[in-house]
């Protein structure tokens, strides 16, 4: 997930979530732009961005994108009893302070700011090397293959010591 990906995500998100009619109740999950762990990762991307740029003091930059992430669980298959949507938003909150604490453990000066952030989120990077050779091994067959068979009906065989 790049940094655009996540604002288009996160404004989306707040576009949805601006809904004033179904405050406090349950919401379509359908009307995510993404999944609920994928908009979490995204609204903490974001924060990110907020910290580095030196933005984290603002507080009205960063309320809308806390209060976003506390009424994800809003958004469920099933309704929420009050009490466990209150927990909920609550579990969300403690999961954003422990993110920020975490994030003010990084270096913002640090060249491997973003790698860091991207640690922290559990967001996988791939760049397009990477992917390439990948896809170039399982096209030459080197490495397992999916689906096959560990040894392929060949029994593992070790290594003979010569004395």
């Amino acid at each position: 997930m790049t940094i655009q990906q996540a604002e288009q995500f996160v404004r989306a998100y707040l576009e949805v979530l601006s809904d004033d009619t179904k405050r406090g109740n349950r919401r379509d999950p359908s009307l995510l732009p993404a999944p609920k762990d994928r908009v979490m990762k995204a609204i903490k991307l974001e924060i990110a961005q907020l910290f580095l740029v030196n933005s984290h003091a603002n507080d009205d930059l960063t309320r809308p994108l806390i209060n976003a992430a506390m009424f994800i669980d809003s958004f469920s298959e099933l309704p929420l009893d009050a009490s466990e949507f209150i927990e909920s938003m609550h579990r969300r909150r403690r999961e954003i302070d422990s993110y920020y604490v975490e994030l003010l453990r990084v270096d913002r000066a640090d060249h491997f700011f973003w790698q860091r952030v991207y640690a922290l989120i559990g967001i996988d990077v791939e760049t397009k090397r990477t992917t390439f050779f990948a896809e170039m091994k399982e096209r030459f067959g080197f490495g397992p293959k999916a689906g096959s068979e560990e040894y392929n009906g060949r029994r593992p065989v070790g290594r003979l010591a010569i004395d």
